[in-house]
C-alpha cells in the first residue's frame, strides 16, 4: 500500500521545505526513513525545491537558499532590538587606534551605533547611511568610499571602490553575511557586492561577521569567504541549535551576543 506521503509529493515537499526553514539543512537518507518512501523520491523532492529556488543540492541531501533581502532602508527598521544587541557584542571587538571596515547592512549599522565613542578609530565604509552616524563619533576619522550606491544593498561596490580598497590595510572588517554556513561559507546575493566583500577581506587582518539566525546554515548565490577566514562570528543568544553547532568546528571563536 502506497503510503500518503509517497501519494502526495506535494505535501512532502512542504514537509521538506519546512525543515529547512528549521535547520537550515537535510540529509535525503533521513527524510526517506521519515517519511517511509525510497531516497529516489527524495531527490526528486529535493530536486525539485531547487528548481523553484528554495535549496540548493548538496552531496547527501540539501541547504536551505535564502531569498533577496529589502532594501536597506527598510531592513534597518526591521528587527531593531535583536540586531543592536548583536551590534554591542560586535563592537566590543573593538579597542582605540584601530583601522577598520564596516560593510553595508542593516545588522553592520547597529554595530555602527554601539561604538564606543570613547575610542579613537580611522573607519572606512561604503554605507552613506553608516557614514552619518560614524560621523556622530567625537575620535572617529571616517572614510567613505566613493562609486556607484545600491539601494538594494544601500553601500557602493563596483570596480571604482574596489580600486580604492587597495589603498588600505585594516586591522579588522565587519561583512555584512547575506548568509552563512560550514561548508559553504559566507555568501552575498549579488556578484558586484560579492567581489567588493572579497576585496574587503584581502585588505584586512581579521574578519568579524554577525548574523541574524535565519541567516545560519543558509546560503546565498555568490562565494564571498570559507568560514576559516571568519575570526569570529556574533550570534543571537536564541541562536536554533541545530543550525548553530556545525559551525563549532569550523570557526575557533563563536560568540553569543548578550
Amino acid at each position: 500500500m502506497v503510503s500518503t506521503l509517497e501519494a502526495f509529493p506535494g505535501e512532502r515537499q512542504q514537509l521538506i521545505q519546512e525543515r529547512l526553514v528549521r535547520h537550515g539543512r537535510v540529509i535525503a537518507t533521513d527524510l526517506a526513513s521519515e517519511f517511509g518512501v525510497s531516497e529516489h523520491s527524495i531527490r526528486r523532492d529535493l530536486s525539485a525545491l531547487a528548481a523553484a529556488g528554495l535549496c540548493k543540492r548538496v552531496y547527501g541531501g540539501a541547504i536551505l537558499m535564502r531569498e533577496s533581502e529589502d532594501p536597506m532602508d527598510v531592513r534597518v527598521l526591521q528587527d531593531s532590538s535583536r540586531k543592536e544587541r548583536l551590534g554591542k557584542t560586535a563592537a566590543s571587538f573593538l579597542t582605540s587606534g584601530q583601522h577598520v571596515f564596516i560593510d553595508a547592512g542593516s545588522t553592520n549599522m547597529a554595530i555602527a551605533c554601539a561604538i564606543d565613542p570613547k575610542l579613537q578609530l580611522t573607519v572606512a565604509t561604503n554605507s552613506p547611511l553608516i557614514a552619518v552616524q560614524l560621523m556622530k563619533l567625537p575620535r572617529a576619522e571616517v572614510i567613505l568610499l566613493g562609486g556607484r550606491l545600491n539601494p538594494k544593498t544601500g553601500g557602493v561596490t563596483g570596480l571604482r571602490s574596489v580600486q580604492q580598497l587597495q589603498q588600505f590595510n585594516f586591522d579588522c572588517c565587519f561583512i555584512g553575511a547575506c548568509a552563512i554556513d560550514p561548508d559553504n561559507g559566507v555568501t552575498a546575493f549579488e556578484l558586484d557586492d560579492a567581489d567588493f566583500k572579497r576585496a574587503v577581506i584581502a585588505a584586512s587582518g581579521q574578519l568579524v561577521v554577525a548574523a541574524t539566525n535565519e541567516k545560519l546554515s543558509s546560503v546565498a548565490h555568490y562565494q564571498v569567504a570559507e568560514c576559516r577566514e571568519v575570526a569570529a562570528l556574533v550570534v543571537e543568544h536564541d541562536a536554533p541549535r541545530e543550525r548553530l553547532e556545525p559551525f563549532f568546528t569550523q570557526i575557533s571563536n563563536v560568540v553569543t551576543a548578550r
